[in-house]
């Protein structure tokens, strides 16, 4: 009998395995373990790029065993995944929100839930249907009937780790139970405007996202650090998957640039940059204590400068000594918006000026990436796939949290996941030409691009 699909992802998870261990093995890397450790293990850090061919076969591994989940459960039990799934969000949160997986974390061989109950006022009973949910989704493993222990991958949960920052931003379950609703709305469902989503019936307001969020500053702080941590994620490819030595001449404008952590990392590489990170009036505080607690001491006064400036007005710095970047900024506003952000910095460039857009691209790619390419040299290498499945089915299979946040960027300011073309027609409108496009070792890509001159058009 010919099991063909199933064959073939035998054969695919088989080979992507196999290149696994021998990138591993290349890159000197230690064995994988699910077990929570003492030190933290090279490929779960969010300081140093994955290699390339541990990134490569990682992924088609992953893509492979959500094919297969696919393939094999029985659509009752999906029903039944989705129909519950709201319950995972809020067990992490009592996770870390109760000091769970701190106290956990100091007895690495394991703690029964009645030294939990003891120790943080919590019913036992009902804490350890938690864990044991918790324990389906990995997080952490049941190694005798009510004594638990801590996975590897927890540790991105402890205090002061990125992942607690994605946790603790609050509201987020009001939203998601608001798209239903907002679907359906007689006067949003077609609207285009940042005014009319998810979030405003959410939060019964008609304010804007960005507008509400300046009432509530815990919320802000709270919403900036998970925004921080998703930016330092892709920090490691994109310093390393581009030559951004080519920017050496000019300053770099980070518009939208938060709190400077891009900014500041791009300093600490690459010494010989000067950047410039622009932000509301308000973030303009924050960057310059971020610059003085992060920065290299050892850099030149003035290395990395903040500034005030919005990014629906003129922009101040004009002509070839800048490149214009803007890092997850874009996917926040519809088409208009965005539209009318690049014009900004079209008006501002010089002929040699770079604008670099760093954004995920969705549909088919890297397929069209690879046209755009002007040059081998503009991407990371390519090693040879490691599948027999297609790159477009590793990509939808391996793109669940992208995606997820494409869906929560949707909600909360009506903006959307964009295409290649869609990015073209965008980058078009604002008198802008796509030079580049460079694959990166994280969800995001870097699209280069220059300013259309009068001359030219």
């Amino acid at each position: 009998m010919n099991h063909l699909e199933l064959d073939n992802l035998q054969t695919s998870l088989n080979n992507a395995l196999n290149s696994l261990r021998v990138a591993m093995d290349g890159s000197r890397l230690p064995p994988l373990s699910s077990q929570y450790g003492t030190d933290i293990h090279p490929l779960d850090s969010m300081d140093q790029p994955t290699p390339v061919g541990v990134y490569e076969a990682r992924r088609a591994a992953l893509a492979c065993v959500v094919e297969l989940k696919n393939l094999l459960q029985h659509p009752f039990e999906k029903a039944a995944e989705s129909a519950f799934s709201m319950y995972d969000y809020p067990s992490v949160q009592v996770f870390t929100e109760h000091g769970i997986v701190d106290r956990m974390a100091k007895e690495p061989s394991g703690i029964s839930v009645k030294t939990l109950q003891a120790e943080l006022d919590l019913d036992s009973h009902k804490l350890t249907t938690v864990l044991r949910h918790l324990s389906v989704c990995g997080w952490i493993r049941e190694i005798q009937s009510g004594i638990f222990a801590l996975n590897r991958s927890s540790r991105i949960l402890l205090q002061g780790q990125r992942g607690r920052a994605l946790i603790t931003v609050p509201n987020n379950m009001r939203v998601a139970e608001a798209l239903p609703r907002w679907l359906a709305h007689p006067e949003f469902r077609f609207s285009k405007s940042p005014d009319h989503t998810a979030f405003q019936l959410a939060n019964n307001t008609t304010k804007p996202f960005f507008e509400w969020v300046k009432d509530d500053r815990n919320y802000l702080g709270r919403f900036s650090a998970c925004v921080e941590a998703l930016g330092e994620y892709v920090t490691p490819g994109i310093l390393s998957d581009y030559p951004w030595q080519t920017c050496s001449e000019s300053t770099i404008v980070d518009c939208g640039g938060g709190k400077g952590s891009l900014a500041i990392a791009l300093a600490n590489k690459f010494p010989a940059l000067r950047l410039v990170i622009q932000e509301r009036g308000e973030m303009v505080g924050p960057a310059e204590a971020n610059i003085k607690a992060r920065l290299d001491p050892n850099s030149v006064h003035g290395t990395v400068v903040a500034e005030a400036h919005d990014l629906f007005s003129a922009q101040p710095r004009t002509g070839d000594n800048y490149t214009f970047m803007l890092r997850h900024v874009l996917h926040n506003w519809p088409e208009a918006q965005a539209v009318n952000i690049l014009e900004k910095l079209a008006a501002a460039a010089g002929p040699k000026s770079k604008i670099l857009i760093i954004e995920r691209i969705s549909g088919h790619y890297p397929d069209t990436h690879v046209e755009l390419e002007h040059s081998p040299t503009n991407t990371m290498n390519n090693t040879a796939s490691a599948s027999l499945i297609s790159e477009q089915t590793i990509l939808n299979s391996s793109s669940r949290m992208p995606q997820a946040l494409a869906l929560h960027l949707l909600c909360i300011l009506n903006c959307h996941e964009r295409t290649m073309d869609q990015w073209r027609t965008i980058i078009s409108r604002a008198g802008l030409v796509i030079t580049g496009v460079y694959k990166l070792r994280a969800y995001v890509s870097i699209m280069e691009c220059r300013a259309i001159h009068t001359d030219e058009s």
